[in-house]
């Protein structure tokens, strides 16, 4: 529409500056008594036209035509050309200047007069009133090329800001994807390696009595259904705006030794050496259940056979330090596959609260993941 409407603006301009130089032209023709007012009237027009052509040519014609207009002495030509010129130059000395040829140009023909004695009226009178003119025009169309810019610069600023705006929106989208990936990675990973570890064992034990088998089952069918349920509340968060998702219920300290003991429960050998005698505040508990987690998830997958270790040691106003470790496996290899994300989220986690994570073998033949994380006093 803007593409549309700035020629069909752009004609009815020139069309109103034709009109009104024309009819200035008539009203010369018809108050005027000599040949010479027909030439300045035929003049008049001439300028008329060639402000027509002021889009492309106006640094020099626009000069040419005020200067010119010493002849014609039209008051349209006069206005129209200062006030064109200003709205198009973002040079005020040369604004300046070309107002300052506008008043000459404006005044020559009554000094000219007043010096041939024809008319004794284009004295003082004559040099105030053009000036008067010339200013007025100069100054409206400063205005006008000062608000086209600010405008200009205002539209600018609102197409950064909603490009801004929309690169802000896809990066938190993206954030949200990664929360909610790795939100899926430690639930699933943790729950599944389970239920393979438990049905690993019915696997290779087919003479389990009956008690047994019905034992494990049930636990594959609650380990199963827990991962179900926590997942369905992650995802929840990807509902509709107009539905509500139910806010998923964030583990505490309690479910931090839960954990240790679900593992011992399908059959790995981990010991807990718990140290922690404080309260431990819920977002602390948060980030260090995900890093036992992901250290007893790895374990599962990669160290089944193994002896683990999870050490909780702390106070308010130190470091809470968790230590999740095995003796390294010789020659076992696992069949589950990798999300490679689990340390990198953890570690995410960790940075995030302010401490530090490190994973790798030890002196003493273990593969140990340490996280020290600050523990604030309470207040």
């Amino acid at each position: 529409m803007e593409e549309l409407g700035a020629p069909v603006r752009r004609t009815w301009q020139n069309v109103l500056i034709l009109a009104v130089v024309t009819a200035e032209a008539v009203v010369q023709v018809v108050i005027g008594t000599t040949m010479l007012d027909v030439a300045r009237a035929f003049l008049t027009v001439l300028l008329g036209v060639a402000l027509v052509l002021r889009h492309r040519h106006w640094p020099w014609l626009l000069p040419l035509v005020l200067a010119a207009n010493a002849g014609a002495w039209s008051v349209s030509v006069l206005v129209i050309g200062c006030y064109t010129y200003a709205t198009r130059s973002h040079q005020r000395l040369r604004t300046l200047l070309v107002a300052l040829l506008a008043v000459v140009s404006g005044v020559a023909p009554a000094l000219l007069l007043q010096v041939e004695g024809t008319s004794g009226a284009g004295g003082i009178t004559g040099l105030v009133l053009v000036v008067l003119i010339v200013a007025a025009s100069a100054a409206m169309g400063m205005y006008t090329s000062t608000r086209r810019m600010l405008l200009a610069q205002l539209h600018q600023r609102a197409e950064q800001a909603e490009s801004g705006r929309a690169v802000a929106q896809d990066q938190a989208r993206r954030a949200e994807r990664t929360r909610i990936a790795r939100e899926m990675h430690d639930i699933v990973a943790h729950k599944i390696s389970l239920v393979a570890l438990q049905a690993g064992a019915l696997e290779v034990n087919p003479n389990l009595e009956r008690e047994q088998v019905q034992q494990s089952a049930g636990l594959i069918r609650q380990t199963a259904t827990t991962a179900l349920s926590e997942l369905r509340e992650v995802l929840g968060v990807l509902r509709g705006d107009g539905e509500e998702a139910p806010l998923a219920p964030q583990p505490t300290w309690d479910d931090v030794r839960r954990l240790v003991t679900t593992s011992q429960e399908a059959g790995i050998s981990v010991d807990l050496f718990d140290f922690i005698d404080d309260p431990v505040p819920d977002q602390l508990a948060r980030t260090a259940y995900r890093v036992v987690q992901e250290g007893l998830t790895n374990i599962h997958k990669h160290a089944l056979h193994t002896k683990a270790r999870v050490a909780l040691i702390g106070e308010p106003g130190t470091d809470l330090v968790i230590e999740v470790s095995n003796v390294l496996p010789k020659g076992f290899m696992t069949d589950l596959p990798g999300a490679r994300m689990g340390l990198s989220g953890i570690e995410t986690r960790v940075t995030h609260a302010g401490g530090t994570i490190s994973s790798g073998p030890t002196d003493d033949g273990r593969f140990e993941v340490r996280a020290v994380i600050p523990w604030p006093m309470p207040t």
